[in-house]
């Protein structure tokens, strides 16, 4: 007995040492290392709560990393198993289950979605499953944030469904693009219908258990889920608050998954092996959206493109969900996968799935920038506002390839400054960036709003006036003058 079980062993111990020199053999060690030294350096400068990311290529998942933690009030570590909201990446993988039922023959991608969903009433103009696809069916999007962050339980896709299927189009299909989470509630619903399954049983028999994907589901607020990563936001002075309480119940098909990077690697592995399908069908699905008056947009079917001008070609998706921002890049040429997911809902993050991408192909110098509001409000709360302005002229004039200095970004501290109430040095910060770049629309908006919130009306107007002789389409300036022109 004893000798069987050392013979068994042996060849136990033999199988796990030749799949580690294999793996030893497709993973360059100091490749792995860039990967893992570019996430501490992204992590440190971004200033985020946590991120997880992670590199398929040729089949092999190559690294997966996370730093930082997913929950700020009990310090818990992120891990590559760590459960993130990925947003609207959800969107390619309803978009593969649809394309799913068109290679059986099951529907017809340019029939009325009414043929497949009844309860949804017929419009003006047929709305294909090729226009809901492609954005491109006129359905609306969300009316405001607080729909955005909608905290309604929806028990079924048909109440979510429910939400618009009364309202008109906002366009004629196939003559304008309208990116629109809730049209893909609609693909649920036919899904359901054609199966006789709910969308979560559909998802999860013929694309999780397919790709391997083991922790990939819906995510279901009221539900106590282990390892689930909590969402943050950023006040107006750069401090991390929780992100809005949002039941992602009316768009589980446009947004509402949650998973692991190693889970989302395999959903791309599957789709570049033709696992889930075809690779004739992939094809058709990265094609872009050409509208009938011939524009075209980078999207396919559930997936974005690479702008042609891009040197890099490949397709994915972004998310930005409450409190999550997400990214999945797909380069068919070389078999390679990346993702991220970061639980917090920011500006100038940046494409972290991009700089791996470009990391795989041997390129060393990726440029992290850092957000300049998050070092300037370190230096308003040490020094006050002298000390923001004389700091902010030196990164201006010395160090402009470490921040984000667009003039949105510029603008945005003392717009944040305005927001806390601090209107006196807002405008001493405003009227120095003005002198700097005199025709910012940003700048001369921002400062606009200082001077009202001052009780300055005369320079409130004079600026608004400036803005608007730049972008005379902008509604919030547009609007103020109309107000202090009145008075």
């Amino acid at each position: 007995m004893l000798n069987r079980f050392n013979f068994y062993l042996s060849i136990l111990l033999a199988a796990l040492f030749i799949n580690s020199v294999v793996l030893a053999q497709r993973i360059d060690p100091d490749l792995y290392k860039k990967y893992s030294e570019y996430l501490e350096k992204y992590y440190q400068i971004k200033r985020i709560p946590s991120i997880s990311a992670g590199v398929l290529k040729d089949g092999i998942i190559q690294w997966l990393d996370a730093k930082g933690q997913i929950d700020l009030e009990t310090f818990t570590p992120a891990k590559p198993s760590s459960l993130y909201r990925i947003a609207s990446i959800t969107k390619a993988i309803t978009a593969v289950a649809v394309m799913q039922l068109y290679e059986k023959g099951l529907i017809d991608l340019d029939a009325d979605i009414s043929t497949y969903v009844p309860y949804f009433p017929k419009k003006k103009w047929n709305v294909t499953v090729r226009n809901l696809l492609t954005h491109t069916g006129g359905i609306r999007s969300y009316k405001n944030e607080e729909e955005f962050n909608s905290k309604m339980f929806y028990s079924s896709t048909k109440e979510a469904v429910m939400t618009f299927a009364n309202d008109d189009l906002i366009f004629e299909p196939g003559t304008n693009y309208n990116y629109s989470s809730l049209g893909y509630s609609l693909l649920a619903a036919m899904i359901e219908n054609v199966t006789k399954m709910s969308f979560e049983s559909y998802l999860r028999k013929e694309i999780f258990q397919v790709a391997n994907m083991k922790s990939t589901r819906v995510d279901k607020q009221r539900e106590i889920i282990f390892e689930r990563v909590k969402g943050y936001d950023k006040s107006p002075d750069r401090k991390f608050i929780n992100s809005a309480l949002a039941d992602l119940s009316i768009k589980v098909a446009g947004g509402g998954l949650i998973s692991t990077t190693e889970d989302i690697l395999l959903f791309a592995k599957a789709v570049l092996e033709g696992k889930l399908i075809s690779k004739t069908t992939l094809e058709m699905m990265t094609k872009p959206v050409i509208l009938k008056n011939g524009r075209r947009y980078n999207y396919g079917f559930g997936f974005s493109l690479s702008d042609p001008s891009d040197s890099l070609t490949y397709f994915g998706h972004d998310g930005r969900g409450t409190g999550f921002v997400s990214g999945l890049i797909i380069e068919p040429s070389s078999a390679t996968a990346t993702v991220f997911f970061i639980n917090l809902r920011d500006r100038n993050l940046g494409n972290p799935a991009r700089d791996l991408l470009l990391i795989s192909k041997g390129f060393n110098n990726i440029t992290i920038t850092q957000t300049v509001s998050d070092f300037l409000f370190d230096k308003y709360y040490s020094g006050g506002i002298d000390s923001v302005i004389s700091s902010f002229n030196f990164i201006y004039d010395n160090n402009k390839n470490e921040f984000n200095l667009s003039d949105e970004e510029c603008a945005y501290f003392g717009q944040a400054l305005i927001e806390i109430r601090s209107i006196v040095d807002a405008i001493r910060y405003l009227r120095m960036l003005n002198r700097k770049i005199p025709t910012s629309f940003p700048v001369l908006k921002a400062l606009g709003n200082a001077y009202f919130r001052d009780g300055n009306n005369g320079f409130a107007l004079r600026f608004f006036r400036e803005a608007q002789l730049i972008n005379p389409n902008d509604s919030q300036v547009n609007r103020m003058i109309n107000v202090l022109t009145r008075r």
